[in-house]
């Protein structure tokens, strides 16, 4: 799987984090097994990959150029691990309960222990010539920063510094989504970091690897209930998915009050009496103007209107 890809998931995920916190149904133990052992089987490929090339005499057949893209994937990879087991951390201390939490750190550790391996390969400098370490290394810089900014608003509410490379950074980004979330007209700001993502990591190559990190994604997706996507298979808004857990119908809610209250004020203008206003015209006779009102539940004959006001204009 490329690069691109895993961001694209991240990004995914990362939008919709709230809507997976804030529910109450317990995760489902086959998806959490699945994400723990698929994504185990994959950190022990990379591990396989890294370990001989940090040796003192070990020669190796894999190009440079093969070699960056692994390296690349790789710190792509750590990246949806992180969100992924922050997200589950915050379920977690949210529903008071301790259920993903272990299964995702015990991941996290394991992805940490394979990153150590692929500092190690970048630090020796024997497989890569210095401008492919330095892209490489601008590379994982701006992962880094994705990270953080992917984390803001876990690390805003949850307190969850542990799984941002930069905790004020993260902090700044999660203060910033607060902010433009509750503006009057926000910004589709998960769109523009999915866009930001897709031109951060190229899509054409990719590693030659087996499936377990598809099945893991598979897992995560797994996580979010039905409720969280709509027939469409496009997942709902956190917003949406507030008025439904709450129970409040769609009708009552902020949006739509101006015409909640114009057909009420509608309603109550044809129970009411109709008061005309007070003629300054002394000679003005109330009760003959109120017989000319229809009333409730009477029918108004367009043909009388017109005689009434031929007689009223030849007196």
């Amino acid at each position: 799987m490329n690069s691109q890809l895993t961001a694209e998931v991240t990004a995914l995920i990362a939008s919709q984090s709230l809507s997976l916190v804030e529910g109450t149904r317990p995760f489902p133990p086959t998806a959490l097994y699945d994400f723990w052992f698929h994504g185990q089987e994959h950190l022990k490929q990379r591990r396989k990959d890294f370990t001989p090339l940090t040796s003192e005499n070990y020669h190796t057949e894999i190009s440079e150029k093969e070699l960056e893209v692994i390296l690349t994937e790789f710190f792509a990879e750590e990246m949806l691990i992180r969100v992924a087991t922050a997200i589950l951390t915050a379920a977690d201390k949210r529903r008071n309960q301790c259920q993903a939490e272990p299964i995702a750190r015990n991941l996290f550790l394991a992805s940490l222990d394979v990153k150590r391996l692929a500092l190690i390969l970048l630090v020796s400098e024997k497989y890569l010539s210095l401008e492919t370490l330095k892209r490489i290394n601008r590379t994982r810089r701006s992962i880094e920063r994705w990270t953080d900014l992917l984390l803001g608003q876990l690390v805003l509410r949850f307190g969850l510094e542990e799984f941002a490379h930069d905790g004020a950074r993260s902090q700044d980004f999660g203060e910033d989504q607060s902010t433009n979330l509750n503006a009057n007209h926000p910004i589709q700001i998960w769109d523009l970091i999915t866009a930001g993502l897709r031109i951060s990591f190229p899509g054409s190559h990719s590693s030659k690897i087996g499936n377990q990190w598809e099945l893991m994604l598979g897992a995560i997706m797994a996580f979010y209930p039905s409720e969280c996507f709509n027939h469409s298979s496009s997942m709902k808004s956190i917003h949406q998915l507030r008025l439904e857990r709450s129970g409040i119908h769609p009708e009552t809610t902020l949006d739509n009050l101006p015409d909640k209250f114009s057909s009420f004020l509608f309603d109550s203008s044809l129970k009411t009496d109709i008061h005309e206003p007070t003629s300054l015209n002394s000679n003005f006779d109330k009760s003959s103007k109120k017989s000319h009102l229809p009333l409730n539940n009477q029918s108004v004959s367009f043909s009388k209107l017109r005689k009434r006001k031929s007689n009223e204009s030849s007196s």
